[in-house]
């Protein structure tokens, strides 16, 4: 009957055609060697910030909210936020590093599934942050950030929620080191 001669190129695949079982194994293979990158990667610069005495963890925003005499909340809307000036949790903080890098296989699964739509170049919603100061704190996307970071992006979307407190923080230069709001064990097997 009939047959769609329009396709020139019959290797390439058009968005929104469902994806081959090679491309998606491709797309699962390249996701998993990149999670072990950032797995390998997170251990090394782990042992990296030990040796310099710097934190290894993110910055927890439930231990640091009564300190930080928080004086009300304001929506500030999608932006676009540097991954860099993520720098904490609200609550979350033993699944990745500082520098967002995964901290142990249990995330694989959630990671490598992330990354599979991050290679497909789905869209996903923004990120949820807390803005204190200048620094942002995750409340949902810990995974998206991770992924993001791995594959190179600098900058993402997110819905940022500002909280209204007085500096000093803990986390700003001049602050103690040693910050009681950062856990202190550390373990390379992790």
């Amino acid at each position: 009957m009939f047959t769609n001669n329009l396709n020139n190129f019959p290797n390439i695949q058009f968005l929104g055609d469902p994806p081959s079982g090679n491309s998606h194994a491709g797309q699962y293979n390249t996701a998993l060697s990149q999670f072990k990158s950032a797995l390998f990667t997170g251990k090394v610069l782990r042992l990296k910030r030990k040796f310099l005495k710097r934190p290894q963890r993110l910055y927890d925003l439930n231990a640091l909210k009564p300190d930080l005499h928080v004086s009300g909340s304001s929506y500030s809307g999608i932006q676009v936020v540097p991954i860099n000036s993520i720098i904490g949790s609200e609550g979350r903080i033993t699944d990745f590093d500082m520098d967002f890098q995964p901290m142990s296989e249990e995330t694989r699964e959630r990671w490598v599934n992330m990354a599979i739509v991050y290679l497909c170049r789905l869209p996903l919603p923004p990120v949820q942050l807390i803005r204190v100061g200048d620094a942002y704190f995750v409340r949902d996307g810990h995974h998206r950030i991770s992924v993001s970071r791995s594959f190179g992006q600098i900058a993402m979307d997110a819905e940022v929620i500002t909280w209204k407190a007085s500096p000093p923080f803990p986390w700003q230069p001049g602050a103690e080191q040693e910050s009681p709001y950062l856990l202190k064990s550390f373990d390379l097997s992790a």
